[in-house]
């Protein structure tokens, strides 16, 4: 009787969302006449092979965790398998035009937008949470009135495996980013999904230890108001910050958004913060003449994390331009206001050496101010004592609560001047409540 012939059967597996092949996915084959099921193990470049195969019809498919982060089932192939047929089968995630036209019809063929997904974990088990995944970003809107900021904030529920996907996410700008389980959360995170593709992301939650709540006392009545709640644990984290020649960067700031925990690093560059709420958060850096960094984290109070932080992007002082033109009644009273000296003004060359990250970063360094942290990025701007100033944008008050929200009413870059004025020192026309206040100008001259 003649001996059937043999076959080996080799092949790839390969991630079309991350364009890198699949290590150690668990590949499997089945023969349809005996149902026999043989099992094969990618490499580390993705390579899987089948030796000693009957030539016949099979069903081949594969298996990997990525699948389950990415929501989807993928369909078993028929092949078949013998002398005469080729003896190679590629295997792969499909791309992602084709996961997003399966997981979010509506936003098919948006090439401006992207697609958010991943799980929400508890951080100290690692089990996934049933919860909600947040995303907000800025918009600029034109209208009656001029160009307006307005916060756009979309909330998506979790599976009961934790898993979510938030389609229609901008691409052009980063978003920020949090999750919730119950009275678990994350940190508040900024990333940037690509245009027209997927970004996987998975959120560890915890509860925090204790909490800190910074307080502003309230200029009608003198109560203490809190500004925010800060979060405080048992995670850890270290690390060095070096610049682009590897060498350590001395006296940069290092610190976890929403939980006022900071350091500065010594001549080593090396930083160590304790005290800190476990989860997916973020670590800040930012020094003198670099660009500001943030880096996501995964906190356990199981473990300490330890990363290394490049600034490698250095930045660029542009001399003071000066535009000559006819003398306007606004820039003159800007001016005289600057002469006087009743409040503390920055100028347009004021501003630029300050490298502001947030637009309250351009208040630290004036006396008489202070910078608290609130939750997430942003934090408030208040004045002698705690209490909160009234708030003007280009001329315009602003409602009650504008000194916690003030990173929220434009970007460093658009800033052309600040005036800070107490009670005593601040002209008629920026009046407010007793504390003092607070007067921004925005992609145009003070008037």
């Amino acid at each position: 009787m003649p001996l059937r012939a043999q076959v080996t059967l080799i092949g790839t597996v390969t991630d079309s969302v991350s364009h890198r092949p699949l290590a150690g996915t668990l590949v499997q084959i089945m023969r349809d006449s005996s149902r026999d099921t043989r099992s094969a193990h990618s490499d580390s470049l993705g390579v899987f092979r089948f030796d000693s195969l009957q030539a016949g019809s099979y069903i081949i498919g594969f298996f990997d965790p990525v699948l389950d982060t990415l929501g989807i089932e993928l369909t078993p192939k028929r092949i078949m398998v013998g002398p005469k047929t080729p003896t190679r089968v590629d295997l792969g995630i499909p791309s992602p035009k084709t996961i997003t036209a399966s997981l979010c019809p509506a936003a098919a063929g948006r090439d401006s937008s992207g697609l958010l997904l991943g799980h929400v974990r508890d951080a100290e088990s690692g089990l996934p949470r049933a919860g909600n995944v947040t995303v907000s970003w800025m918009e600029l809107s034109i209208g009656q009135g001029g160009i307006h900021r307005n916060r756009q904030q979309y909330p998506t529920k979790t599976d009961a495996m934790g898993w979510y996907a938030l389609c229609g996410v901008p691409s052009d700008l980063d978003v920020t980013v949090s999750a919730r389980a119950d009275s678990l959360e994350s940190g508040v995170v900024e990333v940037r999904v690509p245009a027209g593709g997927i970004l996987i992301r998975d959120f560890l939650v915890s509860r925090a230890d204790s909490t800190v709540a910074i307080f502003a006392d309230s200029s009608a009545d003198s109560v203490r108001t809190p500004v925010a709640t800060l979060r405080r644990g048992h995670a850890r984290v270290t690390g060095v910050v070096r610049n682009d020649k590897r060498q350590p960067v001395t006296n940069a700031e290092v610190s976890v958004p929403g939980t006022g925990v900071e350091q500065r690093t010594g001549e080593t560059g090396e930083f160590s913060l304790g005290g800190l709420p476990s989860g997916t958060q973020t670590l800040d850096v930012r020094a003198i003449g670099f660009e500001p960094k943030r880096i996501i984290v995964d906190l356990t109070p199981a473990h300490l994390t330890t990363i290394d932080v490049a600034l490698d992007r250095h930045v660029q002082t542009l001399d003071v331009t000066t535009i000559y033109g006819n003398r306007s009644r606004s820039i003159a009273e800007f001016e005289r206001r600057l002469r006087a000296g009743w409040g503390h003004i920055l100028t347009p060359a004021d501003i630029a050496k300050r490298n502001a990250l947030n637009v309250s970063d351009l208040f630290r360094t004036i006396p008489g101010v202070r910078v608290a942290p609130t939750r997430g990025f942003g934090s408030a701007v208040l004045l002698r004592g705690g209490c909160r100033p009234t708030v003007y944008l280009n001329g315009m008050r602003m409602n009650d609560d504008a000194a916690t929200t003030i990173d929220e009413l434009a970007s460093p870059s658009e800033i052309t001047a600040v005036e800070v004025y107490n009670t005593a020192s601040r002209p008629a026309e920026f009046w407010g409540n007793n504390c003092g206040s607070v007067v921004l100008w925005a992609g145009m001259l003070p008037r």
